[in-house]
């Protein structure tokens, strides 16, 4: 019997980031087309605006491993849905921030999420 996915979704960037900053310990990977951001258990994720860019650090204690910078005024959409890469029993979500021209959108940035913006019930346990 095949899973039905539920529909993608789409919010604003604000909207976005207002809700990632609560579920930092949610993010699995994130990336623009030039890099990618891994998770670790030895790691944890910092969220910080800086003139006008949001800016995503990952860290392994007080060493920064990685750094993302987003521009969120190039940030047209924000397309949450089900990731089409994983096992629908793991319940991950892929998040697209598009950008570019209305015609011809591209994803700017992307995020794996452990579950979807609606609240998971396996969420209750995580410290944010």
């Amino acid at each position: 019997m095949d899973l039905i996915s539920p529909p993608a979704r789409t919010l604003t960037f604000d909207a976005f980031w207002r809700w990632i900053q609560e579920h930092t310990n949610c993010i699995l990977r994130c990336g623009s087309p030039d890099m990618t951001l891994f998770d670790h258990d030895d790691f944890h994720w910092m969220l910080m605006e800086e003139e006008r860019q949001h800016v995503l650090q990952l860290i392994k204690g007080k060493s920064l491993v990685g750094e993302m910078v987003m521009v969120g005024r190039e940030v047209s959409e924000v397309s949450v849905s089900p990731d089409p890469d994983a096992d629908p029993q793991q319940g991950h979500f892929l998040v697209e921030l598009m950008g570019g021209p209305k015609d011809d959108p591209q994803v700017l940035y992307h995020f794996i999420m452990a579950h979807g913006i609606e609240p998971a019930a396996s969420h209750q346990g995580f410290k944010h």
